[in-house]
Formats: C-alpha cells, sequence, structure tokens
C-alpha cells in the first residue's frame, strides 16, 4: 500500500509532493512534541501507576551500555555504534535542495528552509534520544529481543513500551498511528531526491540517456519506476528477520554518507 502512494504521487508533477509532505508534516511535528511532553510528566510521576521515576534507568542499569568490551571501552564503542545508527537517519538533508528548481520563489523560501534544517536536528533527534534514555533502561527485554530478532509491533519503539509498562492504553496506539504518517513521509522524500538524482546524472551525462526522458507532465517516468524497483528489497527479510537486513541498509547508507 505505501510503494502505491509513492508511486501515484510521484507520477505527477512536484505539487503533489508539496501537497502530500503540507499534510504529512504536521504529524511529525505533533509526534514529537507530544512525546517530550509525555516524557516530562510521566517522569515526574503523573502516569497511572504514580511512579515518580526521573532519571533512575541513567544510573540502574546507566545511560551507557557496553559493546564488544566491558568497563569504559565498552561503553565508549556503544556509543559509537549508536552514533553510526543516528547517522542512518539524518541522512539525506540534501534534499532540500533538490526542490530548488521545482519550486516557487526559491530565493525567499530556501534560505529560511536551511536554517530550519540545523534546528529541527537538535529537537527531533537530540532531545528524543534523552527522552527514550529517560522511558526505558537498555536492557529492557521487550528493546533487546527488537533489535536482535525483529519483533514487531511494540518491541519496536521504546515509547510504546514505556506506555505500556505504565499501563497506558489509548496513546500507544495513536503513536503507532502517528509514526507510521512519519515513515511514510520520509519515504515519500526519499523517493523523490532518488528519482531527482538519477535524473540529473541523465542530464549530466553520467547515466543512461533513458533516464532524461520525460512524460507530457514533465515527470522522469522511468527514474521514477527506478527508484520504486528498489523498495524490492523489503523481500530480503523473507530469508533472514527483519533486524538482519535493516542493519545491512543501515551500514551500507551510513558508509556512503561518511565517504561523501
Amino acid at each position: 500500500m505505501t510503494e502505491s502512494t509513492y508511486r501515484v504521487v510521484n507520477l505527477f508533477t512536484v505539487d503533489w509532493y508539496g501537497e502530500t509532505e503540507f499534510w504529512l508534516a504536521p504529524g511529525k511535528i505533533i509526534l514529537t512534541v507530544g512525546l517530550i511532553l509525555y516524557t516530562i510528566v510521566a517522569m515526574l510521576g503523573r502516569n497511572p501507576l504514580g511512579d515518580r521515576f526521573r532519571f533512575r534507568y541513567w544510573k540502574h542499569p546507566g545511560a551507557f551500555t557496553e559493546w564488544y568490551r566491558d568497563g569504559d571501552l565498552g561503553r565508549l564503542l556503544g556509543f559509537l555504534q549508536c552514533l553510526i545508527q543516528a547517522s542512518f537517519t539524518v541522512a539525506g538533508r540534501d534534499y532540500v535542495s533538490m526542490a530548488a528548481g521545482e519550486g516557487e520563489n526559491p530565493r525567499h523560501v530556501l534560505p529560511r528552509a536551511y536554517k530550519a534544517v540545523y534546528y529541527r536536528p537538535t529537537l527531533c533527534f537530540v532531545l528524543s534520544a534523552l527522552c527514550m534514555g529517560v522511558l526505558t533502561p537498555n536492557d529492557d527485554e521487550e528493546l533487546v529481543q527488537a533489535y536482535t530478532l525483529g519483533l514487531p509491533g511494540a518491541a519496536a519503539s521504546p515509547y510504546v513500551v514505556s506506555m505500556n509498562q505504565l499501563r497506558i492504553r489509548v496513546l500507544p496506539h495513536i503513536v503507532n498511528a502517528l509514526v507510521l504518517g512519519s515513515a511514510s513521509s520520509a519515504g515519500n522524500s526519499f523517493v523523490y531526491c532518488t528519482i531527482r538524482c538519477l535524473y540529473g546524472l541523465a542530464l549530466e551525462g553520467k547515466a543512461p540517456k533513458i533516464f532524461a526522458k520525460c512524460t507530457k507532465r514533465g515527470v522522469p517516468i522511468y527514474c521514477v519506476i527506478t527508484a520504486l524497483a528498489f523498495s524490492l528489497l523489503s523481500f530480503l527479510q523473507i530469508n533472514r528477520s527483519a533486524a538482519v537486513v535493516l542493519r545491512w541498509l543501515i551500514n551500507l547508507v551510513s558508509q556512503s554518507k561518511f565517504q561523501i
């Protein structure tokens, strides 16, 4: 269903892409701000259990987990491993520039967009990482199984794990719905970026000329088909678990970004 949505949006002009992001973007803002507020309220004891846990999990089992080695070296390696994982999520901030050629009044709009890019990672990623460390311990059984076995459902989200442990009933479903919308928005953006990158390479003669062919609406149709074909990689999880396949993609994308 998600791939069909990407196909429909990217087969039309950039107006459809912008309209889609206009409606999906507020969900990401609501989700981020809402989860930060939830963390503050829950850690201060305003939860069904009345548990005022505050920064308990930063002491037991600790804010940093060990990786490969014991002691301080292991905690440093664990931090570096998380840094690599995080680089996967912040990759692709350059897609703001790709919309310049198809947007209205880019000289006025783009400077504001570039400035917002610096504030967004600070709010979304740094604060969110701190919140997850406050809400759940790093040795939580559900989280460990989600990473090692790729279990679906609540085990994939530290926020939902926390809500279930605190016996909050309705909120986990709302969070899952907003996360699904955010993931759809991210996928839509990166499909758009892939199409425009391939089209630009074709215009410069660095890719086959067939990718430079467009429809009457100006959509590079063969670039769209090629970009959507990468979604077939999702079938890798049939032979391996989703966690293993995700780790492959994270390593591949992260190394590519570091090389750039």
